[in-house]
């Protein structure tokens, strides 16, 4: 008997990998005879690089990067596949949780740490760069981690500007004759579970610039200055951008690396689970078990639940979703294929202590959840 443990994150509660070890723990309490596959999983956002990590047997290394107003900070990314594969998550240098309220301007933030990382890894020698890029406070069109691997923007004047939001409207030329040579020689790879494009009413200023701090004169001057970048990707550059689904994610971030770096951007679901080699654990398994800090109407959008239960139905594998909140709009995901989903909250409960005690319920509810499916099976 093959149970396959392949969850999301707990937010601000527990990673992938500590969640899937509290699940296993509770399978072995009700069925000390099953194989238990842990395959912890993220959708591009938080806790991409620790399921990545888990699930390639790789490791984690620290550095200091800007944060999103040039201030030195201590962040990690992974290495794996013997060090010739890093999973950056660019919140962890150039998120908005690095951000007081009153530091949130759009205009004034920049992707540099994030391009940080990405130079720190390619000069250890990784040649495979998987790029979350979920949580940012920016919207600079990655201006600034491509400064980091040394392009340059240029005013009227030759001048050159910091590569923040408000200087984007200003760049007259980009200079790529100082670039990383490393670049050109890797394959970057964007996670991203948006499919938003760079402009336009669905675009990066429009949609995501007020969650990161822009009024609608920042939103629209924000507007003007992506569409200039996307200018000068064409005429400096060659590049045609166009509206390349996930180009507006993290601020134009993915459309940024597709741009500099030649990436690809791909669900971040998708490319995460392929790493972890789901659809191989898949095989052969009589049980899924998935789940996410909250299943909502929105899990079914890309997310890691709804994205184990597509995978398992086509192997016509039986999935049951935890969660620490489940709402009503969760129907959506068992008429999707998804047997059931269960709270691990065992009754009316304060929330820090709920998150406290997160791998006690967990190890408890699915104790309970294979108890009544043994005896159903």
């Amino acid at each position: 008997m093959r149970i396959v443990i392949a969850p999301n994150a707990f937010k601000e509660c527990l990673s992938a990998p500590d969640v899937a070890e509290a699940i296993a723990q509770g399978v072995k309490c009700a069925c000390t005879e099953a194989e238990i596959i842990k395959v912890p999983l993220a959708d591009g956002g938080d806790g991409t690089a620790e399921a990545l990590v888990a699930a390639r047997g790789g490791r984690m290394v620290e550095m200091t990067a800007s944060d999103p107003l040039m201030r030195p900070v201590d962040v990690q990314y992974g290495l794996f596949d013997d060090g010739k594969a890093a999973v950056i998550e660019m919140a962890i240098a150039s998120g908005l949780w690095r951000l007081n309220e009153d530091e949130k301007n759009p205009l004034k933030t920049t992707t540099s740490g994030t391009g940080e990382m990405i130079r720190d890894a390619l000069e250890r020698g990784v040649r495979t760069m998987v790029v979350g890029i979920g949580g940012s406070a920016t919207t600079d069109a990655g201006i600034g981690m491509a400064n980091a691997l040394g392009y340059k923007f240029l005013d009227a004047n030759g001048n050159t500007l910091p590569p923040t939001g408000e200087s984007m409207n200003a760049v007259t030329h980009i200079d790529s004759s100082n670039v990383h040579p490393a670049v050109s020689e890797a394959t970057f790879l964007v996670a991203s579970d948006v499919t938003n494009p760079l402009l336009g009413v669905e675009g990066a200023a429009s949609v995501y610039g007020p969650q990161k701090g822009a009024t609608p004169d920042m939103v629209e001057t924000l507007e003007q200055g992506l569409s200039n970048i996307e200018k000068r990707w064409y005429e400096d550059m060659g590049v045609r951008i166009g509206d390349m689904p996930g180009g507006g994610a993290a601020g134009g971030l993915g459309a940024g690396l597709a741009a500099f770096c030649g990436a690809e951007i791909r669900s971040g679901f998708d490319l995460v689970a392929d790493y972890a080699k789901l659809d191989e654990a898949l095989d052969g398994a009589s049980l899924v078990i998935t789940g996410e800090g909250k299943i909502d109407a929105s899990t079914q959008f890309g997310k890691v639940p709804a994205g184990v239960v597509k995978r398992a139905k086509m192997k016509c594998v039986p999935v049951i979703g935890l969660a620490g909140a489940v709402s009503s709009s969760s129907a959506s995901l068992e008429s999707q294929g998804m047997m059931a989903v269960f709270s691990i909250v065992p009754g009316p409960i304060d929330l820090q202590e709920a998150m406290n005690r997160a791998e006690e319920f967990l190890q408890q509810t699915t104790k309970q959840v294979i108890n009544i499916w043994r005896y159903k099976a």
